[in-house]
């Protein structure tokens, strides 16, 4: 059956992590502790007065009487989890499911404070009201602080873990697949860019050296290191020399030794890649930005 949002309060939807289901058992538990310590403190509903008990037996009176309004908010936020799996929640209709519940709470407790207390008349309106009355403060003040101070927890939390993510994402930032064409531009091959080490030309074809489970891996590609040059210079896969492309990523020293430049890589068992004259200044460049280390003399 199709859902008719004509008559919905529509708007911003609720932050999520106000409608998960751990953040709303963990709502439930807080408010009931809450409740019952409010009650016991601030005793209200003159509930002092309705039995004449010890302060233990107040206690035990109390935890049945928050029990039972516990079990209605617990009922309409198993009713809510149900809806927003299937449907969006707006703040205003959010908003309006809290005053709702404010009622039903508030009503429940006036006609048990009138069902016990003798100085009432269940049958006035006057007594009714009055009653009505003082149960909907209450009612607010018992629900509306611990509300409060689960959704600035949560929206703590969820913020910090934000945060988090961000940093961890900054750190440790999602590998970039890298994509390699042969000469007619057919897809042949695709690998994470940290597990690349460097190209080799080899004839008409071009041996892409990969990690593959910590073991050096090759796989050959039918195109020249001049096309892929192009394709990859967005990349840290730079050109070094006319038969090598390398992922300075991996390369933790440039050395130069006379007129020669060779660059070392962080894999063992990798032979030194040698640096033409023709790319010294596109190595030196891309090794400052993507290695970040000192040159080695």
């Amino acid at each position: 059956m199709s859902w008719n949002n004509n008559w919905r309060l529509k708007g911003k939807s609720v932050n999520k992590y106000l409608i998960t289901k751990n953040n709303l058992i963990r709502l439930i538990a807080f408010t009931a502790v809450f409740s019952l310590a409010f009650i016991n403190l601030y005793k209200p509903f003159n509930s002092e007065k309705w039995y004449p008990v010890s302060s233990v037996g107040y206690f035990f009176f109390s935890f049945i009487l928050v029990l039972t309004g516990i079990i209605v908010i617990a009922i309409s936020r198993f009713v809510m989890y149900r809806f927003v799996r299937k449907h969006s929640l707006y703040n205003t209709e959010y908003a309006l499911w809290i005053v709702l519940e404010i009622v039903a709470l508030s009503g429940f407790y006036t006609l048990y404070t009138i069902a016990v207390r003798d100085d009432l008349n269940f049958w006035s309106w006057e007594d009714i009201i009055t009653v009505f009355k003082d149960a909907s403060i209450n009612t607010f003040l018992v629900i509306f602080l611990p509300y409060t101070v689960s959704w600035l927890f949560f929206s703590y939390t969820d913020k910090k873990g934000r945060l988090k993510q961000l940093e961890n994402n900054v750190l440790h930032p999602e590998p970039t697949i890298i994509q390699f064409h042969d000469e007619k531009g057919e897809l042949r091959f695709s690998v994470s860019s940290e597990n690349i080490i460097y190209l080799e030309a080899a004839d008409n074809y071009v041996e892409i050296n990969y990690l593959k489970q910590g073991k050096i891996a090759q796989h050959l590609l039918r195109n020249s290191l001049k096309k892929l040059s192009s394709e990859l210079d967005k990349t840290a896969i730079r050109r070094c020399h006319r038969s090598y492309m390398v992922n300075f990523e991996h390369v933790i020293a440039l050395r130069r030794n006379n007129d020669e430049i060779d660059l070392e890589i962080d894999v063992p068992d990798i032979k030194k890649i040698p640096v033409s004259k023709t790319h010294g200044d596109e190595t030196t460049e891309a090794f400052m930005a993507f290695s970040g280390r000192q040159i080695k003399q």
